[in-house]
């Protein structure tokens, strides 16, 4: 799981790939590229593009060079999305080109992020996509990918790690309740098997808006199997950070299907083990190609907190 927060690099297009790539992603598509439109990349040194095609198709393309130390979420992005069903709200992958870059193509997506703030209609699209992600991928359509507790289980025990020296820096509510925090922390694990495929990494930026109602859920590198609820659940610091209140996320996720049975403590729970992590996480170096990872991380630990206290009424 992680946070990926673009840095735009303006010089890169897809007239900057090397001929013989261009040429054999045209291959693959069957019809030469006529027009190009840049796109802000994902990673440093990327390259995308919204394409048109001869044939009138329009299509979009991201490319990371060989040498760069972001390939492997590519790589897995391609495997995952070779393999998850049409009926997914996704964009459906076209072509691969493997080389000295390595390029996917997807059908075209033209939207934006959704806006996630008090009374944005994206927000009802975001949850009514995320019910029919659930539904579409369950069972689980992959095999050999990690279960959610396997997965995740490790990397969420951010209040474990900075128990065992609290930052001077810590905040105080945080600190006066970090032992409750840290037994707390894994007690999501029996709530947390199923059989969907989890996106695993959901935040708005792995979100577009396609259309009236329509939301697509884009870059799936962490894959886990699991029960559906925490895809959904891992998206309550992105709404409280977006201006919500605490008892507001709690009436929109009040009748959501996929929380029907699961107590109200394994989902506290739930976002402790995340705020944990964010809390950790953002004390960390910059990841490599990226930009702005850290302080995000610190904002969605400080909206995790907020709600953790409004649900446990920890002094």
């Amino acid at each position: 799981m992680t946070l990926s927060v673009r840095r735009a690099d303006p010089r890169l297009g897809w007239d900057d790939l090397p001929a013989a790539i261009r040429a054999e992603v045209e291959g693959g598509l069957r019809s030469p590229v006529v027009r190009s439109l840049r796109q802000s990349p994902e990673f440093e040194g990327a390259v995308c593009a919204r394409l048109e095609l001869e044939d009138g198709r329009r299509v979009y393309a991201k490319a990371l060079p060989s040498d760069s130390p972001r390939l492997g979420n590519y790589h897995a992005e391609r495997d995952v999305s070779r393999r998850l069903p049409s009926a997914a709200p996704v964009p459906g992958l076209l072509s691969t080109v493997d080389g000295d870059w390595l390029v996917l193509v997807f059908s075209d997506v033209d939207g934006t992020r959704p806006k996630l703030r008090p009374g944005s209609p994206d927000l009802s699209a975001v949850f009514t996509t995320l019910g029919a992600l659930a539904r579409t991928l369950t069972p689980c359509p992959l095999d050999g990918v990690p279960t959610a507790v396997d997965d995740l289980g490790p990397l969420l025990r951010g209040w474990t790690e900075l128990s065992a020296d609290p930052p001077a820096d810590l905040d105080p509510w945080a600190l006066r309740n970090l032992d409750s925090l840290v037994a707390m922390e894994t007690s999501w694990y029996p709530w947390a098997a199923g059989d969907t495929l989890l996106h695993n990494d959901l935040h708005p930026g792995n979100l577009v808006v396609s259309g009236p109602g329509r939301v697509l859920v884009v870059n799936w590198r962490y894959p886990a199997r699991g029960a559906a609820w925490l895809d959904l659940v891992s998206l309550v610091p992105h709404v409280l950070a977006a201006g919500h209140e605490p008892a507001d996320v709690d009436r929109l996720l009040r009748r959501r299907p996929a929380l029907h049975g699961v107590p109200l403590w394994a989902v506290t729970a739930y976002i402790v083990a995340l705020a944990g992590h964010a809390e950790r996480s953002s004390r960390l170096p910059e990841p490599p190609a990226t930009s702005g990872v850290r302080a995000a991380q610190r904002a969605l630990a400080a909206a995790g907190r907020a709600w953790i206290a409004h649900r446990t009424h920890w002094r």
